[in-house]
Formats: C-alpha cells, structure tokens, sequence
C-alpha cells in the first residue's frame, strides 16, 4: 500500500502542505481559520496520514520521546510498578517512553544509550532493580537523567528518587513496639547494599531507643535475602535460649522462610510469633497465611516522580528554577493479620 504523504492531505483538503503542516502539528492558532483546520484534520483522518514524527524531530530537535534505561526493572514483575508509573506519567503529559532492558549487562547498556540517542530521545530515566549507589554511564554525563531507585556518588549533577529506607524501617519497629513487643528480632543481608545497611542500622536504634539489653544475640545476618536464608535466621533466633516475640525480615521473600521456621518449631503466627516484612512483594505477601504484614516499597510513586521531574526538566530547558534533587519517599505500612499485640506472660 502507497504511504499517504502530507501533500496528498493538502490536495484533498484544498490546502498548502505548509497549512497542513501548522494544523497537525497543532500550531494553526491564529493562523488558520477553524473551518479550514476542521477540513484538513478529516481530510487526514480519512487518508490514514501518519506524520513522520522522526523526519518532524530532526528538524526541530523536539522528539517528545524518553529513553528508559533499566537493569532488570523491565523483566522483573516486582518493580514493574516503577516502569508503570513513568509511562502512565509520560502518556498523561504527551510523552513517550521507550523502555530497554540491559540484563544487567554494561555492554548492553553502552548499546541501548547510544542506540536511544540515535533515535533522538530527549532525555533518560535510570532505573535499578535495587536501591544502590552508582557512578553514572559516561554517555548520559551530559544528557538529561533522572536515576529511579538509585542515586549518585556525586549527586550534584543529576536528580534521583529512591525509598527512605531507614524512616520506613523505622515505621515497622514503632508498628511492632506499639504492640508490645521489645524482643523483636531482625533477619538481614551482610550484603552491602543500601537497603541492607539502612534498614539493619533503624533496626539498632529502635532497640537501643527501648534500651534493650545485648539486642545483637537477636540479629542474624546472611549474604543473600532469599526464603531459605530467613529460614535458616529464623531457625537460628527461634530455637536460641533468648526467643523474640516478633522477627522483622529485610525482605518478603525472608519473611516467607521465617513462616516456615515457625511452623516448624510449633510457633503460632501471630499469637505466639508475630512477623514482618518489607516489600509488599506480589504473590507473597497476601498468598502467605496468616497475610505478611509488610512496608510497601513506592515504586509507583518513584516512578511517576522520575518522570514528572524529567519531563519538567525538557519543558522548561531555559528556566533556572529545576534544580537539581535527590527525592525520598517513606514506604506505606500494610498492616494485614502476621502481628499481633504481644502480652507478657505474668509470673
């Protein structure tokens, strides 16, 4: 089938290509009349015409298109929410997002950026299957980024958003301590990540704020954060001479593994041992039974923040008033039925 040009909309509507050019590419304001618009928009509509919006940004430099580069993000149905929130964002705002997932693979990476900057994209959201620290890709130095769910060693140069881990940490401690429990203990990751670190460290001060005494022989840490690591944490703290009341895991998927410790030792969820996780992780959190109370991680709210920022950014390119900004955003605490108030056996 013949591709439809611009010039045969300007036949069939009676018009200059220039005149059809202001109309579909919504500059007719003024400068052409209503009637004459109204027939060009049907004689295009009746044509099928797509406007070639590559040969339009060439000219222009003005693709109105975002180049979303992510690790795992893409393949992952955890974080999804991130990338649903960026393109939701996008679409709202007139924007297109182009999303490419590098497995993780820096070659990769080098590939898509430059691939994304050939196709004429206006600027980039960074986005990490994980909350870290990083040096930024040297192709998008000088290109504008946004990092989700990551940020800088040298933060003065790009805008970030990630999750508050240690006030939302902090909010799941004040949730098991106002029911009760003092004895809480806490499953984490040695692995360095900010996360890991962040959480661990609002764990500590919540314990040393009740003044609770060698709180560190009710800690367990594991290099990975996978179930059967909160297993064999959980195993471990139950089965110690100084059983807790309440485990707080860094993850749901530890969380799943401290379930199943329970259980095994003969522990009731919640009224003899109550759990929390992190996360909020689809197909864990509300399948276990009793249902995870957990922190839900904001990847929706981080993603439409990477883009909102992004595009204000492109938009007002002249404007000295976006700054550069390293956002945070506190986790929503889900309460469902794994903690309950603890009650002191009196003797």
């Amino acid at each position: 089938m013949k591709k439809v040009k611009l010039s045969d909309v300007a036949a069939a509507a009676g018009v200059s290509s220039a005149t059809v050019s202001l109309v579909l590419s919504d500059n007719a304001d003024g400068r052409v009349s209503e009637n004459v618009e109204k027939r060009v928009r049907a004689a295009a509509t009746k044509l099928r015409y797509s406007p070639n919006l590559v040969a339009r940004s060439l000219r222009t430099q003005k693709s109105k298109t975002i180049g979303l580069i992510s690790d795992t993000v893409a393949t992952t149905n955890f974080a999804g929410q991130m990338l649903a929130g960026a393109e939701e964002t996008a679409w709202k705002r007139g924007w297109l997002i182009i999303f490419v997932d590098t497995s993780a693979d820096s070659r990769n990476e080098e590939r898509a950026i430059n691939a994304l900057l050939q196709r004429n994209v206006e600027g980039f959201i960074y986005a990490s299957m994980f909350h870290r620290k990083l040096d930024y890709p040297p192709q998008l130095k000088y290109q504008p980024t946004i990092f989700l769910h990551c940020s800088l060693n040298s933060p003065d140069t790009h805008s970030s958003v990630v999750p508050d881990e240690y006030a939302s940490a902090s909010l799941a401690m004040d949730y098991l301590i106002k029911n009760g429990h003092r004895e809480i203990g806490w499953i984490g990751i040695t692995n360095p990540t900010v996360g890991g670190c962040e959480r661990s460290r609002a764990y500590v001060d919540a314990m040393k704020k009740l003044k609770v005494t060698g709180y560190k022989s009710l800690m367990f840490n594991t290099f990975e954060s996978y179930a059967n690591d909160g297993y064999v944490g959980a195993m471990k703290l139950l089965k110690g001479a100084r059983r807790p009341t309440a485990l707080f895991c860094f993850s749901d998927r530890m969380a799943m593994g401290a379930y199943r410790a329970a259980n095994e030792v003969g522990l009731r969820i919640p009224q003899e041992i109550s759990i929390m996780g992190f996360d909020n992780q689809p197909h864990i959190a509300e399948a276990l039974w009793p249902p995870l109370s957990t922190m839900q991680l904001p990847h929706y709210e981080m993603g439409t923040w990477a883009a909102e920022r992004l595009i204000d950014e492109l938009e007002n390119q002249d404007s000295e008033s976006i700054l550069c900004e390293q956002k945070v955003i506190t986790c929503k605490l889900i309460e469902r039925d794994s903690v309950a108030p603890h009650h002191p056996m009196k003797g």
